[in-house]
């Protein structure tokens, strides 16, 4: 197997952090559940990954070629609150202390970059993982490149993997054709119109009798029914437009190389101080004290971050010494020491004293 890359849609991802943490703050007052729920799925990626290379892509407020192509693109979404805007610059600022690679450019969308990089990283040999809770990024999936889906509940994080079989499986269409369906149904999320009338089931059947948006209009008038044929018929441009917003762009000239994007001292100093000024006690196990100032937490305490972690670390404390124990959720903590039957039923970080 190659070497791991992994490509994170940063605004995508921050966004369903945000609204899938419950509202946290520091000291300060700054709100902080999007940054915690970003890193928690993004140490997750990486504990499931192992990855050498990682990105994380974010858009820009500049205009972007869809919008000249067609001035309504993503017209219909409603600003960002300002409880996540005020996280977004703190996230970035604790990514370039972790000396994670970000990346964004005005023009251009943060989806056009992961997947000229994931291309990029197909192409040179590299096992590609993409991150995004975006449905749109499925269309880069291939054999070599996996789109993974998280989803955040409850503060509980679920991942859908997909490869190009569980895309057909999943929605009855390629990856690629992804893109066609969307130029037939439109994405109301992005204000795509696509074909007026046409949903998601006509748009499946034409693309399996059809196989794209240009073949469907090449044999527009053996399309059936004739409602479905009359609303292709008379949305041509529409279509084909439609697609073009839909699709993403693998060719960008990013002026990046994957070797630039290598993991290396991500557990620092000065990562750990912001994190530690952000209150969210729970990420700080990972810091080795030797290198943060961290008192010695590594070498005093076993950290456990799964049920699984737990049950088995349990189970071998039942006939041992008295331990103590201090349980990290959503920023908050709570100590205990007791002998080892001790059980918590949330999902959350755990430190068990040796």
């Amino acid at each position: 197997m190659g070497k791991k890359l992994v490509l994170i849609d940063g605004n995508s991802i921050i966004n369903r952090a945000f609204y899938g943490i419950p509202e946290l703050t520091n000291k300060d007052g700054l709100h902080t559940n999007a940054i915690y729920g970003f890193l928690n799925i993004m140490f997750k990626i990486m504990e499931e990954e192992e990855p050498e290379y990682m990105l994380v892509a974010f858009d820009e407020k500049a205009p972007t070629f869809r919008h000249k192509m067609y001035e309504e693109y993503k017209g219909t979404r409603k600003p960002m609150p300002d409880e996540l805007r005020e996280q977004v610059p703190v996230l970035r600022e604790i990514l370039c202390a972790m000396n994670i690679c970000i990346f964004s450019r005005e023009g251009i969308e943060a989806d056009d970059i992961l997947g000229t990089m994931a291309r990029k990283g197909e192409k040179e040999g590299y096992t590609v993982s993409v991150v995004s809770g975006d449905r749109d990024l499925l269309q880069l999936a291939t054999d070599k490149i996996m789109v993974r889906i998280p989803k955040t509940r409850a503060g509980k994080t679920v991942v859908e993997d997909y490869h190009a079989p569980e895309v057909i499986e999943k929605y009855g269409v390629t990856p690629l054709q992804i893109i066609d369906m969307k130029g037939l149904m439109g994405d109301s999320s992005d204000n795509i119109p696509g074909v007026p009338g046409v949903g998601e089931k006509t748009a499946i059947k034409l693309l399996t009798l059809y196989g794209t948006v240009e073949n469907v209009i090449a044999h527009v008038d053996e399309i059936t029914p004739k409602r479905a044929k009359e609303a292709v018929k008379n949305n041509i441009a529409l279509a084909k437009l439609s697609k073009e917003l839909a699709t993403i762009k693998t060719d960008c000239k990013l002026g990046i190389s994957i070797e630039q994007c290598v993991l290396k001292d991500l557990y620092n100093k000065k990562a750990y101080g912001l994190l530690q000024s952000l209150d969210i006690k729970s990420l700080l196990g990972r810091f080795d004290g030797d290198k943060t100032g961290n008192p010695g937490v590594e070498k005093n305490f076993v950290v456990l971050r799964t049920r699984e972690e737990w049950a088995a670390f349990a189970d071998s404390a039942q006939k041992g010494d008295p331990v103590g124990v201090r349980a990290f959720y959503d920023g908050a903590e709570e100590s205990s020491s007791r002998h080892g039957g001790l059980f918590f039923e949330r999902e959350n970080s755990f430190l068990f004293n040796r």
